[in-house]
């Protein structure tokens, strides 16, 4: 089970690293129309998502995985569930988009990131 949590908290490091990354350097990019009164916003949320990736790499080095880490995942994963229902929203307008492999890779991660997060709170 520590493998399941342990590939579940690696999984949001890299997308959420990614997409803040994107996020505070491209914030125009994430907007269907360019709004440059909303950068700040979305950079602001980019430090926050980075801010989740500390949280979760403090949980990757602890030595032990408790009720704390199971709490945290269950955390992170309803987090997941907001860029979901987005992602299902634009395929559902046939938005799909380009950005950061689109709407359908979007769905899948977040749907897999929770998914596990879930599970792997649940089992400890």
């Amino acid at each position: 089970m520590e493998s399941l949590m342990r590939f579940a908290f690696v999984l949001h490091l890299v997308i959420e690293t990614t997409a803040a990354i994107n996020f505070f350097f491209r914030p125009s990019a994430t907007l269907s129309t360019p709004q440059p009164h909303s950068h700040g916003v979305i950079r602001q949320y980019a430090l926050l998502l980075l801010t989740t990736n500390i949280i979760v790499a403090v949980v990757l080095n602890r030595a032990v995985h408790d009720a704390l880490s199971e709490q945290i995942a269950a955390a992170i994963a309803l987090y997941h569930t907001g860029p979901l229902v987005r992602a299902v929203s634009r395929i559902h307008r046939g938005n799909s988009g380009d950005v950061l492999g689109g709407a359908w890779l979007h769905a899948f991660s977040h749907l897999l990131c929770a998914a596990c997060l879930i599970a792997s709170s649940f089992l400890l």
